[in-house]
């Protein structure tokens, strides 16, 4: 109805507007001030209609948003040019001898027609931006407790992983590493063990990373920004790139510690790195979540580097990949605290935010805070993003052959722009968390593989034979809902998801299409390493 009356009102004030001008031209006697008035009267609010019909139709016909306005726009302007046709053909009629008839329309009363059409208007959208702000502040309330009930317990300084993070952020702050050329840190493609800003660089930080790891074994963390309404561009460019850089700083060290021979160390930091991607995948912002599963394949891929060189089970004892909490749980609460910072950025709580220059162009909360109440009239569609929100949220914590179809016909019931521009980036994390907890899954089963070969020197030919001394079970593939599988090549063990599309290749890594299987890849160690029969 509010959507009806302010169709109305538009063509309201483009007529009016029309109009005035119309009647302004008629007692205009040069010509070329005449058709000026009239280009101005008609040319303004025929641009702002056909550029509404021509976005309206882009999304139409280019996009899969709904709803596009198309049919909203169209009607408006057909209306418009129809009713400006007639107020120009009425305007310019005529009897012999006499002005036009627009001459005797009185231009004020034209005029303050047009300006209380505009109130008007103006009104209706401001009520109706009014009621969007107040659901969403409501909502917001609800939303935020449900995300704070579910965050770690508070605990002392001691205990809370996050003060001790601060202060290794405070370290690498000082002394980024600049002068590192080893990856990840620097751009050289292959690892260099001597080199010797790596070997400086890794004494000077010999205490952060001791208080990494420390960090990292605590059970709780919870960052005091976390708790009050998130800051969106100190999260993007302050405190974000410092937690993938202590995740690098990790890697490098462990595979510094590897070259030596250091394998207990090198585990410790493997350790250290899944246990921070944990902690910060649970961040209230979506980007958080998502870092956080960066992290965990950084762990994945360190773990790989480690246990060809582990010989002893005490190298191990420091590794306990079962009791990780699962990336989809870490991720749910991310994505609770990310509907809250959006209800309260939409419902206009969070000022300093709304105020402040947007991060980037590409970011669709800032793009839709630049259209101000038109956004979050036309583009917001509250109810179908909290829909959208709280289906991805359940989705978070359920393997993905479970919800693949859901997740792909969308999160919002009637999907609406803003949802629908949100919709592939949620769809695509739900791939991107299936990916990370399926390789978890291959890595748990590489650890277990690992001590079966410690004991019985070769490796074991199936997966079955880990059941029950190694594994409870083999874990299940969250992409078809069957057991991890095992391909035995000459010099290495794949250890394999079927991955997103579902085909199991053989353990053939996947590429940048998604095609093929996600794979944690269990080298040889030695002789002693043959496939057990």
């Amino acid at each position: 109805m509010n959507f009806a009356l302010l169709w109305i009102d538009i063509l309201t004030v483009a007529l009016l507007w029309a109009a005035t001008g119309v009647a302004i031209a008629g007692r205009s006697t040069r010509a070329w001030d005449r058709n000026a008035i009239l280009v101005v009267a008609f040319g303004i609010p025929a641009c702002f209609l056909g550029a509404f019909f021509y976005g309206s139709a882009m999304a139409k016909f280019t996009t899969k948003m709904e709803p596009t306005w198309f049919g909203y726009a169209l009607s408006l302007l057909v209306a418009y040019l129809a009713g400006a046709s007639m107020i120009f053909l009425a305007g310019r009629r005529c009897q012999q001898g006499l002005p036009p008839a627009a001459a005797n329309w009185g231009r004020a009363p034209l005029a303050l027609g047009c300006l209380v059409a505009v109130a008007v208007g103006y009104m209706t959208l401001w009520n109706m931006d009014v009621a969007i702000r107040a659901r969403c502040a409501i909502e917001s309330v609800r939303v935020k407790a449900l995300y704070l009930a579910t965050l770690p317990a508070i605990a002392s300084d001691s205990q809370n992983a996050a003060t001790i993070y601060d202060k290794a952020f405070a370290n690498l702050k000082a002394d980024h590493g600049d002068d590192v050329k080893n990856p990840p840190l620097g751009n050289n493609e292959d690892f260099d063990p001597n080199e010797p800003a790596t070997i400086a660089f890794l004494q000077r930080q010999a205490p952060t990373l001791a208080l990494l790891r420390q960090a990292a074994a605590l059970p709780a963390c919870r960052f005091e920004q976390d708790l009050a309404d998130p800051q969106l561009d100190v999260m993007l460019t302050g405190d974000l790139n410092f937690e993938r850089h202590t995740a690098y700083v990790l890697r490098l060290d462990a595979s510094e510690e590897l070259a030596r021979g250091h394998v207990s160390a090198a585990i410790a930091d493997t350790a250290a790195i899944y246990g921070m991607s944990r902690h910060f995948a649970q961040r209230p912002m979506l980007v958080s979540g998502l870092v956080g599963i960066g992290i965990g394949a950084l762990a994945d891929k360190t773990l790989e580097d480690a246990l060809p060189a582990v010989t002893n089970r005490d190298e191990l004892a420091g590794l306990r990949l079962a009791q990780l909490p699962p990336m989809g749980r870490m991720l749910q609460q991310a994505l609770r605290g990310e509907e809250e910072y959006g209800l309260a950025l939409y419902g206009g709580e969070l000022r300093d935010v709304v105020n402040a220059k947007p991060v980037s162009g590409n970011n669709p909360q800032a793009q839709l805070l630049a259209m101000g109440i038109f956004g979050r009239v036309f583009v917001l569609d509250s109810d179908d993003y909290m829909s959208m929100m709280n289906n991805y949220q359940n989705w978070a914590t359920q393997p993905y052959y479970a919800i693949e179809k859901q997740a792909f016909d969308g999160g919002g019931r009637g999907h609406g722009v803003f949802v629908s521009i949100l919709l592939p980036s949620m769809s695509r994390m739900l791939i991107t968390c299936g990916m990370i907890e399926a390789t978890d899954a291959c890595a748990e089963v590489a650890v277990a593989m690992t001590r079966f070969r410690l004991d019985h020197g070769a490796m074991p030919a199936r997966l079955d034979d880990l059941v029950p001394d190694y594994l409870d079970a083999v874990p299940t593939d969250p992409f078809d809902g069957k057991p991890i599988r095992l391909a035995v090549k000459p010099d290495r063990w794949i250890i394999y998801s079927v991955g997103p599309d579902g085909v199991d290749n053989g353990g053939v890594e996947m590429d940048k299409n998604r095609k093929g299987d996600v794979i944690f890849t269990l080298r040889a160690a030695g002789a002693s390493a043959a496939t057990k029969p």
